[in-house]
């Protein structure tokens, strides 16, 4: 069974310099970063992001995962991902974080889908303060269909564990964390395929209305779905499971895990967990194949050859 993780993030060690940038006050970049590596028990990485790819090659040789799915998550750190892309073509997938409020965003998407191959976009609308729906994001989504781009877009709760380390303020806006902000979307560009990670975080039940309108809306099962503790609707995570294959079926779901730092490395716990609970549902080989490789392989097209442009 092919495993190919459609969720994960590439933290660099330029991600950690912006992030440290957004701080009001910081004395030596460097100095700060390796400080909050001992406090919060993470490995520095590599200031070359080509080593740190080679890093996760080894982790998913270790793993048999063939490929992953890997996001530059915050704006300006794309070349990170583009250097692991052009030396491990076959092992990654480029997805880019995107603010529509950068007045360069969408010569940055066109410059990262024909020059560096990336093949998704990952918008967080609560973190950026935009609806989905708005116009601001329609010349994204126009560009994600011309270039045949995957876009995630993430509702419900975010948790971004990196930005509380470096205490920076919470901006999260929950007016924009309902997925049924997606809806126009998705029925305006219905040859764009959309993601929704994490089960929604939170919203799966507007999520599971919103699967049923939308042939061409995906969910994505990646971390460890710590919102199911936040909320009494849902049971546990195979009841979410199970609700979202009634709605979704096998052919709509990918397997993603959200690793992104080191010593910890790829999240073969959240794997045997997920893989534990479909096994237990009674999934057929060939639907297990779907949700854990084959999808993302489709989804992401795979086995065609880039570029191909839709005018």
């Amino acid at each position: 069974m092919e495993i190919i993780d459609a969720h994960s993030h590439f933290l660099s060690y330029n991600y950690f310099r912006l992030l440290t940038q957004q701080r009001a006050h910081y004395d030596n970049i460097d100095d700060f970063i390796v400080d909050r590596s001992r406090r919060y028990n993470f490995n520095v990485p590599p200031d070359d992001p080509v080593r740190l790819a080679d890093q996760w090659v080894i982790e998913m040789d270790r793993y048999g995962v063939s490929r992953m799915a890997i996001m530059a998550s915050i704006p300006g750190d794309g070349s990170s991902v583009a250097a692991a892309l052009r030396i491990y073509p076959d092992r990654f997938l480029g997805i880019t974080m995107v603010d529509p409020y950068l007045a360069v965003a969408e010569e940055l998407i066109e410059h990262k889908a024909r020059e560096w191959g990336f093949r998704g976009i990952a918008l967080y609308p609560s973190l950026h303060r935009f609806s989905a729906r708005s116009d601001r994001a329609y010349p994204i989504y126009r560009l994600a269909r011309r270039y045949r781009l995957v876009v995630y877009v993430h509702f419900g709760h975010l948790r971004v564990p990196p930005r509380r380390w470096w205490d920076l303020p919470d901006l999260y806006d929950p007016h924009y964390s309902d997925p049924s902000d997606l809806h126009q979307v998705a029925a305006d560009f219905p040859t764009v395929k959309f993601v929704v990670p994490c089960f929604g975080a939170g919203t799966l039940r507007s999520l599971l209305r919103l699967g049923l309108q939308c042939p061409n809306l995906y969910v994505d099962t990646s971390s460890s779905n710590n919102w199911i503790m936040d909320q009494s609707e849902f049971s546990s995570l195979r009841e979410v499971f199970e609700r979202t294959l009634e709605v979704f079926g096998p052919a709509r779901m990918i397997f993603g895990t959200d690793s992104g730092i080191f010593p910890r490395g790829w999240r073969h716990d959240i794997y045997q967990q997920q893989l534990d609970i479909l096994h237990s549902i009674g999934l057929s080989p060939r639907a297990l194949e779907a949700i854990m490789g084959r999808n993302t392989r489709d989804l992401f097209g795979l086995d065609r050859d880039l570029p191909t442009y839709v005018v």
